[in-house]
């Protein structure tokens, strides 16, 4: 192997423990007095910082001019904001993490990764997938809410339902031979993780992604759909799958707003709330009030309705709220202009089974309804880096076949 191949090893692995994690030290990896985020986060530099010099000529396109203009702006607004607003410990681990972890991977994988990287990343990350589903299985995949739902490395429910999302749809969209009997095994398993996370957002967006491909293969694949509705309804009509999985977990939380006479409305208005208390703020700040002060400012502002949380689980009003307006115009435009290139990509290459588009686009589009309803600028690592996948120059696909 390759000294140059053995960086690009080391980085793959390095940088998907920290997309896993999700922050650069987390003091519950700690084992025999060693923190195994610290010694990731070393080894994760070291690799990064070979590979980032190791750049001798950027090729600039649309797509990259977006997304390195975003970068930018999240660079340069936080700090400048922080000296005109207040700066809080939460807002400085907040940015110091999406910069030194998503920002740099995303950068490497823009201009270094070919089809060959990008599909190794995947199976590392379908290896994150299977532990966190493991961990659960075995009990160990708790959150430290009262209510016990699943959380995953670095994050919570949603995080965690979010991952099995991300499992789903690499089993059912990677190009490789896996073995059908084992791979819809794991797909199950990870739909019935998903909703026992008790996440309404990602098993919402989870359904809306899977209309959209029904959608765009309505005359390959409908009478197959069918027949799998038609199954799955006689499984869990006759069955009895479907109470045992109410049981589980918090999966009922999931279908609360519809199980009841008249719904629970606790999460939608709070969910509204966020919405109308961020508006309000960019009414008074368009320019931003830098990362981490959202729920300073909002609660400064209207005292008489405090928001009890730190962020306003909205990608799109975060950024604007925290890193201005203008910012959120860049960040807009990249992802229409990426969910313009992502199919297009996948249109021109369809006729190439090894290509990457088909679950670059529909995973796109799944993280990118994701961050419209939960997690928060960090929480969206996978997200850019599957926009990042999509817009490396070189085609994702084999085309001698």
């Amino acid at each position: 192997m390759k000294i140059k191949d053995l960086f690009i090893w080391i980085f793959m692995f390095s940088s998907c423990a920290l997309l896993a994690i999700g922050r650069l030290y987390d003091e519950r990896l700690e084992f025999f007095g060693v923190n195994i985020g610290v010694v990731l986060s070393v080894i994760y530099f070291l690799s990064v910082i070979l590979l980032l010099f190791s750049i001798k000529t950027v090729i600039f396109s649309k797509s990259k001019i977006l997304v390195y203009s975003f970068y930018l702006l999240v660079l340069i607004m936080g700090p400048i904001l922080w000296t005109i607003f207040d700066i809080t410990e939460y807002g400085v681990e907040k940015a110091i993490n999406f910069w030194l972890i998503v920002m740099p991977i995303s950068i490497v994988v823009i201009e270094k990764y070919h089809r060959t990287d990008v599909v190794r990343t995947f199976y590392i990350l379908l290896g994150v997938v299977c532990f966190l589903a493991l961990l659960s299985s075995i009990g160990l995949s708790l959150s430290e809410r009262t209510d016990s739902r699943m959380a995953a490395l670095g994050g919570g429910p949603i995080v965690f339902a979010r991952w099995m999302g991300f499992g789903i749809f690499t089993l059912l969209f990677l190009p490789v031979k896996i073995n059908s009997l084992f791979k819809y095994f794991l797909i199950v398993f990870f739909l019935v993780l998903a909703l026992a996370s008790g996440s309404r957002g990602p098993v919402l967006a989870l359904f809306l992604t899977f209309i959209v491909y029904v959608f765009l293969n309505f005359n390959r694949i409908f009478i197959r759909v069918s027949l799998l509705i038609f199954v799955l309804l006689l499984s869990f009509m006759f069955s009895g799958i479907g109470s045992k999985i109410s049981e589980l977990g918090n999966s009922q939380r999931v279908f609360m707003n519809i199980s009841k006479k008249g719904g629970n409305k606790q999460s939608t208005s709070t969910r509204k709330n966020l919405a109308i208390g961020s508006l309000i703020l960019l009414q008074h700040y368009p320019l931003g009030v830098g990362a981490g002060n959202w729920q300073v400012i909002s609660n400064e502002l209207n005292p008489t309705h405090l928001m009890p949380l730190e962020y306003p689980h909205n990608l799109l009003l975060e950024v604007a709220c925290e890193y201005g307006i203008h910012t959120l115009l860049i960040l807009l435009l990249l992802f229409l202009y990426v969910l313009h290139l992502g199919y297009s990509k996948m249109i021109q290459y369809k006729k190439y089974s090894t290509s990457l588009y088909p679950l670059l686009f529909y995973l796109f589009l799944f993280l990118f309804l994701n961050s419209l309803v939960s997690g928060m600028l960090n929480d969206s690592r996978l997200l850019f880096i599957v926009i990042s996948f999509i817009i490396i120059n070189k085609p994702l696909v084999i085309t001698d076949e």
